[in-house]
This record gives C-alpha cells, sequence and structure tokens, in this order.
C-alpha cells in the first residue's frame, strides 16, 4: 500500500551542498512548488521529494526570515501563550 518511492540506490544522504541547494532554487523558480517526487528525475540532485519538499520549506524559500527576536516579539509570544495555551501559533503571529 502506498507508492514506491524513485530510489535506485543512489541517492545523497546527509547535508546539503550550496551547489544542490541553487539547483533546487533554479528548478523552483521555471516549476514552481509541488510534484516533489518529479525532482529527482528531472535534476541531477539525486535526492527524494521528500527532502527536497523539506529543504525548500525549511531552509531556502525567500520568505523566511532568519533573524532573532524583538524583545517586543518575546513579550507577545508570552503573552497569547498564557492567554491561548500551545494554540497561540494557530492565530498568524
Amino acid at each position: 500500500m502506498g507508492r514506491t518511492p524513485y530510489t535506485d540506490g543512489r541517492l545523497n544522504k546527509g547535508a546539503w551542498t550550496a551547489f544542490e541547494d541553487q539547483i533546487l532554487r533554479d528548478h523552483v523558480k521555471i516549476h514552481g512548488v509541488g510534484k516533489w517526487g518529479k525532482i529527482a528525475e528531472k535534476t541531477s540532485l539525486k535526492r527524494c521529494g521528500k527532502s527536497c519538499r523539506l529543504r525548500w520549506l525549511n531552509y531556502l524559500r525567500p520568505d523566511i526570515k532568519r533573524r532573532n527576536i524583538s524583545q517586543d516579539e518575546e513579550d507577545l509570544i508570552i503573552r497569547l501563550h498564557r492567554l491561548l495555551g500551545n494554540r497561540f501559533c494557530l492565530y498568524g503571529l
């Protein structure tokens, strides 16, 4: 039950290189997001679709802000957590 993953025993594992990141960025720029399983067939990444999707969502998306949070933001998170519990994140902080 379920899909057979695209593997021929030669998938890369471990840390991504800057070259692989650039290939993934270029592919997403041209083709858009989605159909991650086809990336292994269309590019030279030799990564599974899940790995490509997670790399894009967690590290390479241009709208990800990588910075320290300010004291005001931290106070807001604490106040919302006191008020709403763990559901505070559902309200689009």
